[in-house]
């Protein structure tokens, strides 16, 4: 079983590489905001819908590696946004990661990096808007973007990755440029060299 986690800042393209990547391999999509935004419907965008988010994300890897045989698919693309300056965040991707590799499952780590200006023309494309509610409120989305860019880091710095999470199987693309089939097909080639 395989956990392909999708990690990069806002508007990089996660999602829309993840959904070209399942066409490609044997994995359903899980992106970011359809946890956040199931509690935020009732909740708003508070504590406790991150905490509620966070729990079920959790709660669904713990039960996917305990199934295997009655699994409906190999493995979870999740798509996720990281700041790699804080440790909370490390030890959120260290707990999906070890339940994979005590179940002796696969995990893979795409890292995708964008331009900012690149991003902000992503950040309002129709087909984000359409799957991601809270990204609607263009203004409040293009602010949210701006300052997490500032303040936090949300690329990691060279072989941070393999280094903190020795388990994975780490690749980065710079997508700025690519097309998100492209960026699939990329990945896609990459599992395969790796033996997927």
């Amino acid at each position: 079983m395989d956990l392909i986690l999708v990690v990069g800042p806002q508007a990089v393209g996660k999602m829309t590489v993840g959904l070209e990547l399942e066409k490609l391999i044997d994995a359903e999509l899980l992106f970011n905001h359809q946890t956040i935004d199931l509690f935020a419907r009732f909740l708003g965008y508070t504590s406790e819908t991150f905490q509620l988010s966070e729990k079920v994300r959790l709660d669904l890897f713990k039960a996917f590696t305990s199934n295997e045989k009655t699994n409906t698919t190999r493995g979870i693309i999740f798509t996720v946004v990281a700041g790699f300056d804080l440790d909370n965040d490390w030890k959120v991707m260290e707990n999906w990661i070890e339940l994979f590799k005590h179940a002796q499952g696969r995990v893979y780590f795409i890292e995708l990096e964008a331009d900012l200006e690149e991003r902000m023309k992503r950040n309002i494309h129709e087909d984000r808007l359409s799957a991601k509610p809270s990204k609607r409120d263009i203004p409040f989305s293009r602010n949210e973007l701006l300052e997490s860019s500032r303040s936090h880091r949300l690329n990691s710095y060279e072989r941070e990755v393999e280094k903190r999470l020795p388990f994975v199987n780490y690749l980065r693309i710079n997508n700025t440029s690519l097309k998100a089939s492209d960026a699939a097909k990329e990945i896609y080639e990459w599992m395969k060299s790796l033996g997927y």
